[in-house]
């Protein structure tokens, strides 16, 4: 039974080890697929602007339970919506991102955040929601 502790346990990583915690890009594009997963959910993005465009990026969000305190639900992200998303880039460079406290616009409108109200009212004065 041990094993399976510890095999659980190296499996999670650490999101300082795979994206820029100083750091954020706007992905901007369609969503193909929201999956609502433990541990985390994940968005996937058919990019349509900046140096991504034309790939399919990944983001990484929280867990379900997470984003149900944050206001969200599984049916927020649906194929076929137009979203922007500020995230933590990969530190290589591959078009995956983690949204922490990122802004989500779905279809022109800001749906939700992954983040308390006055993150939210940062990333609006910055423009980015």
């Amino acid at each position: 039974m041990s094993l399976t502790v510890v095999s659980a346990a190296f499996a999670h990583h650490s999101a300082a080890a795979a994206y820029e915690a100083d750091e954020s890009i706007r992905v901007t594009g369609t969503v193909l697929e929201f999956r609502w997963t433990n541990p985390h959910c994940h968005a996937y993005i058919s990019v349509t602007e900046g140096p991504f465009k034309g790939r399919t990026y990944t983001i990484e969000l929280s867990s379900p339970v997470a984003l149900v305190r944050d206001g969200w639900n599984k049916m927020l992200l649906r194929p076929g919506d137009d979203v922007t998303m500020e995230v933590h880039p990969s530190r290589a460079g591959a078009p995956v991102g983690l949204c922490r406290r990122c802004a989500v616009t779905v279809n022109g409108s800001l749906k939700k955040t992954s983040g308390k109200l006055k993150e939210t009212r940062d990333l609006q004065r910055r423009g980015v929601a």
